[in-house]
């Protein structure tokens, strides 16, 4: 192999004679969201994926054309395949520079950028150059330029899962290439010791409940964003913090219900009395009875991560209640949703956003008909509905920069950028 490189999809890659039809967006995707800008020379890492759609994004705040949005999102794909070196070595390496060059120029062509002209490729310049100014100031404390550049977007420079940057930078090409054909976004609330799943796809919807968490992600293994109404990320002492009272503070009124959520050791208690005694001795503060009583199901949830490390920060934390208020131009819903009022109400605000809500409650209803209450099916196709707007808006974190539990999973909240 020593002409080549072994890609991500498992191709072997000539640099120095590529083949158009090797490369893949895949591969760009996956390597770009590993490499770090300049070179390592950040306050923390921050990837040439990242600097990529933050690119993308500003072309389209812009109101540049689709080649251009496009042409940000690739304009540094030639480093997945060679890398990069700095700009006070590349310019002393002219063979480099025809290097980069060549294949740059045909990951353009490949993907229908052959024809770029000099206005596009200079506005792509433009763009590039505007990132690394914001770049360097938030992540280095250094202005490139005397004059900030304009901008039309705003962004946060801070650290990001690679594997959520990886299908961020997929889901940006698709979009703008027409090839986004289908998504699947699952929720996932509790009830009565079972759990109930509401998929949405282009194509339609499902409901059903099913026994364990286990069985659900089984059965959705290549969803694009799977939310669960359950705490995620447990702390193990009083210096791992939980985003609940960031989201209580949020919600105001409505705080009361974000429950506290008990640490690993009480979760891991054999009864109630050991668990608010675990609970106190670790983070200082005793257990209510609706903390104890969604232990359990806590519990499922943690043991299935720890077995099965592959879904970890893949299934991922949320909050109806935080969902319908950012739903609902953020406004907490405050009617009680146990309540015809509040069930309307949240159902109308779905509606915005996915027209046939009222049909995936009639359906829930329709399969189990001794069920009266709607309120879990109906936070359940929240966190669906806040999953397909945040698959394509991309989302926020409560906090901004989660901590992450001692087994490795993130405590946090997601939200969609609406």
């Amino acid at each position: 192999m020593s002409d080549c490189i072994l890609t991500y999809s498992k191709i072997k890659f000539y640099p120095l004679e590529p083949v158009i039809e090797d490369i893949k967006i895949e591969d760009i995707a996956h390597a770009l969201s590993l490499m770090t800008r300049a070179n390592g020379h950040c306050r923390h890492f921050y990837s040439v994926a990242q600097h990529s759609l933050n690119c993308y994004k500003e072309a389209k705040a812009r109101g540049y054309s689709d080649r251009v949005q496009l042409g940000c999102l690739l304009h540094d794909a030639s480093e997945s395949y060679i890398s990069d070196l700095t700009r006070p070595v590349k310019r002393n390496l002219p063979e480099y520079v025809a290097i980069e060059s060549k294949l740059q120029a045909m990951i353009y062509d490949r993907f229908g950028l052959g024809d770029l002209s000099e206005k596009e490729l200079g506005q792509i310049d433009d763009i590039d150059d505007t990132l690394l100014h914001y770049e360097l100031e938030a992540l280095m404390d250094y202005q490139v330029f005397d004059q900030p550049p304009h901008k039309s977007a705003e962004y946060v420079f801070h650290i990001e899962d690679h594997v959520k940057v990886e299908r961020e930078y997929i889901s940006a090409f698709q979009c703008i290439t027409g090839l986004k054909k289908k998504y699947c976004c699952v929720g996932i609330d509790g009830c009565k010791g079972k759990w109930i799943a509401v998929c949405l796809t282009e194509s339609g919807f499902e409901v059903e409940k099913y026994p364990n968490i286990g069985e659900i992600c089984e059965r959705y293994p290549h969803a694009d964003t799977l939310l669960i109404d359950i705490p995620i990320g447990l702390a193990e002492s009083r210096e791992e913090l939980r985003p609940d009272h960031l989201v209580k503070k949020e919600l105001g009124k409505k705080g009361f219900s974000i429950f506290e959520t008990p640490c690993r050791q009480a979760i891991y208690s054999e009864d109630k009395h050991t668990a608010r005694e675990r609970n106190i001795l670790i983070l200082g503060k005793s257990l209510s009875e609706q903390s104890l009583g969604i232990s359990k199901a806590i519990k499922q949830v943690d043991e299935f991560l720890q077995q099965n490390p592959g879904w970890k920060n893949k299934l991922a934390e949320s909050h109806p209640e935080l969902c319908f208020a950012r739903l609902n131009r953020n406004q907490p819903i405050l009617e009680n949703k146990r309540t015809k009022e509040g069930e309307q109400k949240r159902l109308e605000v779905l509606r915005r956003y996915y027209p046939e809500a009222r049909h995936v409650v009639d359906k829930y209803l329709a399969d189990v008909p001794y069920r009266k209450k709607t309120d879990d099916v109906i936070d359940a196709l929240c966190l669906a509905a806040t999953g397909m707007i945040g698959y394509k808006n991309g989302f926020q974190t409560i906090p901004e920069n989660p901590m992450m539990d001692k087994s490795g999973l993130r405590m946090q909240m997601v939200c969609p950028i609406i």
